[in-house]
């Protein structure tokens, strides 16, 4: 059957596509997607696959593909924000809330508030209290081949317990040091005792 132009059909006639040579080729949906539109500048579905996603241009853009997700540069490996296949993040900053839960964390300085309020960090340098004033006031611990542990109070060290080659020593830089047991205890002192370079007063000895 060959059908020119202006071909009217009747209310009860029909066409068996069988019967239509040279048909033209009709793309078939495959099974799986159920419902997909596509307009001048949106696309509607329930899944996407294949291929890579992109969204703006140069190094301004948003790329997804078999790599993993990244901005700010067309190459994965030189993106400041990526997250690859296994879940790893790389990002250049960022801010956080909530609860971050992790078993290590490696890097950098982490601190408890900004420059400008009390705070704690912690670094390769060891672990430091600040005031607001950026003072350290209150506990410092030095990371050193000779650590310690000091007290300050408004940037002024007031003492610490420092270790220096093989000896431990416990200083105070304006006051007193007071060992002192609790009411039904007791201080002991075990070893060598060496009062060399010591004065001693107040004390009554009691042998036996």
């Amino acid at each position: 059957m060959y059908l020119g132009r202006n071909v009217k059909m009747g209310p009860y006639a029909s066409i068996s596509w069988d019967q239509v040579a040279n048909q033209p080729f009709i793309p078939r949906l495959p099974d799986y997607i159920q419902s997909t539109y596509i307009n001048a500048t949106q696309i509607y579905s329930p899944n996407i696959f294949g291929g890579t996603i992109a969204i703006g241009s140069g190094n301004n853009i948003f790329k997804a593909d078999n790599r993993g997700i990244y901005l700010g540069h067309t190459a994965f490996e030189s993106a400041s924000f990526k997250v690859s296949m296994d879940g790893k993040l790389t990002a250049v900053n960022g801010m956080f809330s909530g609860t971050i839960d992790g078993s290590t964390i490696t890097g950098g300085t982490i601190r408890t508030a900004g420059a400008n309020a009390d705070r704690i960090e912690l670094s390769r340098n060891g672990f430091n209290s600040y005031n607001l004033w950026g003072e350290k006031n209150g506990v410092s611990v030095d990371s050193g081949n000779f650590s310690s542990l000091d007290f300050y109070y408004r940037g002024e060290k007031r003492g610490g317990l420092s270790q220096a080659a093989a000896n431990i020593s416990l200083q105070s830089t304006m006051g007193d040091v007071i060992v002192q047991a609790s009411t039904y205890g007791k201080t002991q002192f075990r070893g060598t005792v060496d009062f060399t370079d010591a004065k001693v007063k107040g004390m009554t000895a009691v042998f036996g």
